[in-house]
């Protein structure tokens, strides 16, 4: 995984340090006063998953058509449904927490735009991560009896793929950025672990497991499309590889 987030990387600096050499012929209005800079906020994770989910972004543009951006922030899945089984009853969740990164490279559509970056539709490369994790207390209630255990899930994602969308500029100072297409090769790495409290044994059944997986399946949009079915353990990491989507709305200040 560490190695797979270093080439990335390394690929996206390459990325970046390329010349601009295709838009020598176009140039900024004025260098001096053209406001090349947008901070903004992600509201994709805050609205979908959690209210605790900050994701701030800035944007650079370094030639007339050309930009980079760079995402970060707080990042968790949303908590469980109680109501998985008859036989399980799931407590309050606690440790959840996570952050998320993510870089992309935009190129701005010269004849399809009305104005320079970065303003307009765009397309470019991009990468992110993902990391989450979780523990929450649940009771067996067919034990006899009923036993206390601990869930425990660790979630990381590592995508790369291009991205389709359109930054809207109001008043040259606010930026509705969209992006709504991005399919992506995904690295997924997905532990998840079942156990008892003090010193009772506890064999489950992997109907626990997998109506918690289930859960995890309607509540985060894409997670089916990451990981194949089957892969749940009682404890261990899986790792696969699949195909997923980015979508995102961003709201900002241009400088």
């Amino acid at each position: 995984m560490k190695n797979s987030i270093h080439l990335l990387l390394l690929a996206f600096a390459f990325s970046m340090l390329q010349p601009a050499t295709a838009q020598k012929a176009y140039a900024f209005p004025d260098t001096v006063k053209y406001k090349k800079n947008v901070i903004r906020w992600n509201l994709t994770p805050f609205v979908l998953w959690s209210k605790k989910n900050i994701n701030l972004g800035y944007e650079r543009v370094v030639s007339p058509y050309q930009s980079f951006s760079v995402n970060a922030g707080y990042f968790e899945l949303p908590q469980f449904s109680k109501n998985l089984l008859d036989s399980l009853e799931i407590k309050n969740s606690t440790d959840r927490k996570g952050w998320t990164i993510a870089a992309d490279y935009r190129f701005y559509f010269k004849k399809r735009n009305k104005h320079m970056a970065p303003d307009g539709l765009y397309w470019g490369p991009y990468a992110s991560y993902h990391h989450s994790q979780f523990n929450n207390k649940i009771i067996l209630l067919n034990q006899d009896p009923s036993v206390n255990a601990l869930f425990g899930a660790k979630v990381n994602i590592l995508a790369a793929g291009v991205e389709l969308g359109y930054q809207f500029i109001i008043k040259e100072r606010l930026s509705i950025d969209l992006i709504f297409m991005g399919p992506s090769v995904s690295l997924y790495n997905f532990n998840m672990s079942l156990g008892a409290e003090g010193n009772i044994e506890v064999d489950p059944d992997d109907e626990y497991l997998q109506a918690i997986y289930d859960i995890l399946k309607n509540a985060v949009p894409g997670f089916e499309n990451l990981i194949q079915e089957g892969e749940v353990t009682t404890s261990g990491s899986n790792v696969t590889m699949g195909f997923g989507l980015r979508y995102m709305i961003q709201i900002g200040y241009r400088f």
